[in-house]
């Protein structure tokens, strides 16, 4: 009995229960019920962001049936995040470069001269932002329709939140974006004018948010707009560009939107 004792005793102090009661009442004798082994794990903390996207591509590249024109882009492919999220960020993606695709082959284009070629549609991508919280993604689309002088530049974008892979309009990263309006456009106007000068032909008006939603993105330093080759400048200007840095936009960014850990 008293070594039975003993590993009664052993028993109580290993599992850190009393049971010098119970043990005199049955003796020890009868049979002892194993606590059951619990198994704690650490939880991420509530609002950690999860892992940076990782961004490939894919080419898509196909002809006219009549070789009126031929069009290759470089898709982004998003992947490295959960399964759900990715897919739905490609989607959106899909959707965006088809919309350029159709635009230009939907256009009413020439035929291809005798001895000429076809007009094209060439397409790439840059990464303007990518981290756990946000990505930013810029289009860049050069279009050469047959018999035209020369290629002309165009400007694309897309922006998500990561965590649920919502798209992100422009509108949603302001407090009020017809308040904001005025400071969009005073800010581009002087950042432009300082880079080119003579060669800019915006006056800086702006009457709607649509003068800036075609090809804008979230960079670290600040939001960046970008405008077609000839739209608001000379040809010889290329695609304008301007970043606003954020600290200038502090007042009209909503601390609560898409882009407010830039001015917290």
């Amino acid at each position: 009995m008293k070594l039975a004792g003993g590993r009664c005793a052993l028993w109580g102090a290993l599992a850190g229960i009393t049971v010098a009661a119970a043990m005199t009442a049955a003796g020890c004798a009868g049979a002892v019920e194993t606590p059951p082994t619990v198994y704690v794990t650490d939880s991420p903390a509530p609002g950690t962001p999860g892992p940076t996207p990782e961004i490939g591509s894919v080419v898509i590249s196909t002809n006219a049936p009549d070789g009126r024109w031929t069009v290759t882009f470089k898709k982004p492919l998003v992947s490295g995040i959960p399964e759900a999220t990715a897919a739905k960020l490609n989607d959106s993606i899909a959707a965006q470069v088809n919309s350029y695709i159709d635009a230009f082959t939907g256009g009413s284009l020439p035929a291809v001269p005798s001895g000429g070629s076809p007009s094209t549609l060439s397409g790439d991508f840059t990464i303007a932002l990518d981290s756990p919280t946000l990505l930013s993604l810029r289009f860049s689309l050069l279009t050469d329709v047959a018999g035209a002088a020369s290629a002309v530049g165009k400007a694309g974008s897309i922006n998500f939140v990561v965590a649920d892979g919502t798209k992100v309009s422009l509108k949603d990263i302001f407090t009020d974006a017809t308040a904001a309006l005025p400071t969009l456009a005073g800010q581009a106007h002087t950042a432009l004018a300082a880079q080119l000068g003579s060669e800019l032909k915006w006056s800086g008006a702006a009457t709607s948010m649509s003068f800036f939603e075609t090809a804008w993105a979230m960079t670290t330093t600040g939001l960046e707009f970008t405008w077609a080759q000839g739209d608001i400048a000379s040809s010889a200007a290329g695609k304008p560009s301007a970043v606003l840095p954020w600290s200038s936009l502090k007042s009209i960014i909503n601390p609560s939107g898409p882009a407010g850990e830039f001015v917290r």
